[in-house]
């Protein structure tokens, strides 16, 4: 929805700016355009680096490994993009894998 309203803004303001022509002295008609059409810009790039951002997501699995008698915590972070079906938990969440997937 985000992105229709930045295309919107844009369209506004580029009528506002090119297509109007109308002299009144109390409201500048290219200037409401100019800046409606930089609202747009701006309503699209920060839609596009929240949805930038959301895609990047990081699993952590934390486990004691035995060493030689004593238990050390092995962290492991990896990087999800695209899990397989099995990985999503309900709601498109990543699930840690279960004891069926530890070696």
């Amino acid at each position: 929805m985000s992105v229709g309203i930045g295309i919107l803004l844009l369209v506004i303001g580029a009528i506002f700016t090119f297509a109007i022509d109308v002299d009144l002295h109390w409201l500048n008609v290219t200037a409401i355009g100019a800046i409606l059409m930089l609202a747009g810009v701006a309503e699209l790039v920060i839609t596009l680096l929240v949805w930038n951002r959301r895609r990047h997501r990081t699993a952590v699995t934390q486990r004691e490994v035995y060493r030689g008698g004593e238990p050390t915590v092995v962290t492991e972070r990896r990087s999800v993009n695209d899990a397989d079906p099995g990985q999503r938990g309900p709601g498109g969440s990543v699930r840690a894998p279960g004891p069926e997937h530890r070696a």
